[in-house]
């Protein structure tokens, strides 16, 4: 069977600076229109000051990736590139978080694990962000 490629491009908005958002369901839809039964699912965000990445949408855990981020990336410190747009920390944030996953599709869903979401983390917002769902497989 020849290998069959399926994209959407969505967004969501985010609401203020910092914000993890669950955006699972967003790529499930994505995956069920797409019709590939087994494949490869790929999100990628083109933006580089919010990023991607699977984890427990549990909020406790979604507060303290905000925080960790917030500790690791200095917000306000005098950051070379904040003399320019006063974002340097999103940029660095984006920069260890990436801007796409990759999860396998096995009988038309996402394969994840237990406890695992896609979620996107807003570092510059608020904003409109879009997201590439990219489902490639037969």
């Amino acid at each position: 069977m020849a290998c069959r490629v399926y994209q959407e491009d969505s967004s969501v908005r985010t609401t203020s600076r910092f914000q993890v958002l669950d955006v699972t369901s967003i790529v499930e839809e994505a995956v069920s229109k797409s019709g590939i039964e087994k494949g490869l699912a790929t999100v990628y965000v083109p933006h580089t000051t919010c990023g991607i990445t699977i984890n427990e949408a549990e909020p406790g855990l979604m507060e303290d990736i905000v925080e960790f981020l917030k500790e690791y990336t200095k917000p306000g410190a005098p950051w070379r590139h904040n003399r320019i747009d006063d974002n340097a920390h999103a940029h660095l944030g984006q920069s260890v978080l990436g801007h796409h996953v990759s999860i396998p599709v096995t009988a038309g869903r996402l394969n994840m694990g237990t406890w695992q979401r896609v979620l996107l983390v807003e570092m510059d917002g608020p904003r409109r962000r879009r997201i590439i769902i990219t489902v490639m497989g037969e």
